[in-house]
């Protein structure tokens, strides 16, 4: 698997037709994988760079991301950018409150379950806790015990199915969710509602893959490469070789872009 030239893939994105949106997932594309997710952040030359993205003449940028909106608020506080959190469970325009659909009865039984498991039986685990969702990452564990750390995706898999719940796999971690959301679907609305021409949308896991397909129809989409997940979604995905390119194909992009 080859990545594309940082070049290359500039001169790609900047020739893409007017207004561009620039929608990018959080974790593992501009912030490094960490073992513990509420450690994780954006190095601050890449913050900058989405700083005068977001003020760019002709250019749309969004964050669509599985963390919600709290945990999403601990890492950036960048202004005039849309936002989907929660792989689009909550789609916020520029400036705009959070105004969350309410859960059923039934759904919120199912998940306070999951809850009450993964509280109980995964406390080896790191647990995201979100308003219609709950992540169990295994990541630490899977590093020195892969035989546990597989023992609670499988769990968590059973349970969640058995409680009615949809189970979203990604890298190292299992998510059960009261709605099913999908960013292909958050980064259409995004394209719809901005009235973007084109897009550029780059992510590195399973739950990016709608979202990057979506964006090789529409312009560009890019999969940033890592030894956790090694397969790319598309023959139509372009390949980058990590955050590190990630960030120095931001940066070329908004020098070109200010030229």
């Amino acid at each position: 698997m080859t990545a594309i030239a940082t070049a290359a893939l500039v001169d790609r994105i900047a020739a893409l037709d007017r207004p561009l949106l620039v929608a990018l997932d959080v974790d593992g594309t501009l912030a490094p994988i960490v073992r513990n997710p509420d450690l994780a952040a954006i190095p601050t030359p890449t913050l900058a760079v989405l700083e005068g993205l977001s003020v760019t003449e002709g250019v749309v940028l969004a964050l669509i991301t599985g963390r919600d909106l709290e945990s999403l608020e601990r890492i950036e506080r960048i202004e005039g950018i849309w936002r989907a959190v929660e792989h689009g469970g909550l789609i916020l325009p520029p400036g705009e409150e959070a105004d969350r659909r309410a859960l059923t009865e039934e759904q919120q039984r199912a998940l306070d379950r999951f809850r009450a498991w993964a509280d109980r039986d995964a406390k080896d685990a790191f647990i995201e806790h979100k308003p219609q969702a709950i992540a169990v990452h295994v990541r630490g564990i899977a590093e020195h015990d892969p035989a546990r750390a597989e023992q609670l995706l499988e769990e968590a898999d059973n349970l969640a199915a058995k409680l009615g719940l949809h189970v979203r796999r990604g890298k190292a971690l299992r998510e059960a969710e009261a709605i099913h959301h999908d960013k292909g679907k958050a980064l259409a609305e995004i394209l719809r509602r901005t009235d973007a021409a084109s897009t550029f949308f780059a992510g590195d896991d399973l739950t990016d893959f709608p979202a990057i397909e979506l964006a090789a129809r529409m312009g560009i989409g890019a999969f940033v490469h890592s030894d956790e997940r090694p397969v790319k979604p598309s023959d139509d995905a372009v390949i980058l070789s990590g955050v590190d390119q990630m960030s120095r194909v931001l940066q070329e992009l908004y020098s070109r872009l200010r030229a």
